[in-house]
């Protein structure tokens, strides 16, 4: 039997009347379908079956986030399920059209301990952390045949695409980039230093003689295997990326799509997430050029990684449960996933996923 969201609603206020609706008192809501397809779902999971108001609370939140319809009702339907229902179409809707970033997962809890949060102190505020998981589908992706192909075109588009895709991914799910690589692989290898007089003072204070080990890789090495464009250089103003944008090439579209993500970002679009115990391991993509040091970092910061405290969560998010805050969460998030959705664009313009 389908019902609408109406009956939803009808079903959250019976349980808070008292009348029966049947609990979810074990495991995790069922939804465990992917992104990006419209006609599936994001995964939701929902962890601790106590506090049954505030799941209802909770879940007469939710259900406004969806449309009449959306939402399969029966008579045994539970507030998680509500919750789990509203989460998965409401934000697959808005990333349907993502097709080569990973994909994630929504894990949804009244208990902020469930994720790990640094927060100081109790509240005395009800919320609803919703967590975002990788769901480890991150592409490699090669940017430099057309990068180049746009910096000829136009010189500092490709830079300003590079440079864009950056600023994108740390408002949403972080990238590994080449700057990126190039900050991990500051600790990794080079003792915190950006370059290799700064280095080799470090291991003149290390070691007992200043000789480098041959197969040690140095800040100018890591640099020198990236075209300039990739790390330094100038990106293009607006009025230079709008004259771009009025072509119908490759990049026109490219153009277009960094527009795009700049009123985004002028907007403070992105997404709004509780600071964690542990940092994220995984990225939404992997950008590089194919024949950088990139993949050598990368397999040395996952060797880092063993035994450490680390997550799978990209962020998350703790929404308070009253409805103007619910209702401001609703339109963040949606900016926020829309800057996913446009940065997913930008990187099939400006590469070949391998």
């Amino acid at each position: 039997m389908r019902n609408s969201i109406s009956s939803a609603r009808a079903l959250v206020k019976q349980s808070a009347e008292g009348k029966h609706v049947a609990a979810s008192i074990g495991g995790f809501a069922t939804c465990f379908l992917t992104l990006p397809c419209i006609d599936q779902n994001v995964p939701v999971k929902s962890v601790q079956v106590e506090n049954e108001g505030e799941w209802l609370l909770a879940a007469k939140m939710c259900a406004d986030l969806v449309e009449d319809d959306d939402l399969v009702v029966h008579n045994k339907t539970s507030a998680r399920d509500i919750i789990s229902q509203s989460l998965s179409v409401w934000a697959s809707k808005h990333c349907a059209d993502i097709r080569v970033l990973d994909k994630f997962a929504l894990i949804a809890s009244l208990d902020r301990d469930a994720f790990g949060l640094d927060l100081d102190g109790e509240s005395e505020k009800k919320y609803l952390y919703i967590g975002f998981q990788s769901q480890q589908t991150t592409p490699h992706i090669n940017i430099k045949a057309k990068v180049e192909m746009l910096e000829l075109k136009h010189p500092g588009l490709g830079r300003t695409a590079v440079s864009i895709a950056e600023l994108a991914s740390y408002r949403t799910f972080t990238a590994f980039t080449p700057q990126v690589a190039f900050h991990l692989a500051s600790n990794l290898y080079w003792c915190g230093a950006e370059n290799d007089e700064d280095f080799l003072e470090e291991i003149k204070l290390l070691e007992d003689e200043g000789e480098l080990d041959e197969n040690r890789l140095l800040p100018s090495q890591f640099l020198a295997s990236f075209p300039t464009y990739i790390l330094h250089g100038n990106v293009l103003e607006r009025d230079a990326l709008q004259r771009i944008a009025t072509g119908t090439e490759a990049s026109g579209e490219t153009a277009q799509v960094i527009l795009s993500i700049m009123d985004l970002i002028d907007i403070n679009a992105g997404f709004d997430f509780l600071q964690q115990d542990s940092d994220s391991v995984f990225f939404s993509c992997y950008i590089g050029t194919g024949d950088d040091m990139l993949g050598r970092v990368l397999d040395d910061f996952y060797e880092s990684t063993s035994g450490g405290d680390y997550t799978d969560m990209y962020g998350v998010a703790g929404v308070q449960l009253n409805k103007k805050a619910f209702q401001k969460w609703k339109a963040e998030m949606e900016n926020g996933f829309a800057l996913y959705t446009q940065l997913d664009r930008l990187m099939r313009c400006i590469g070949d996923v391998q």
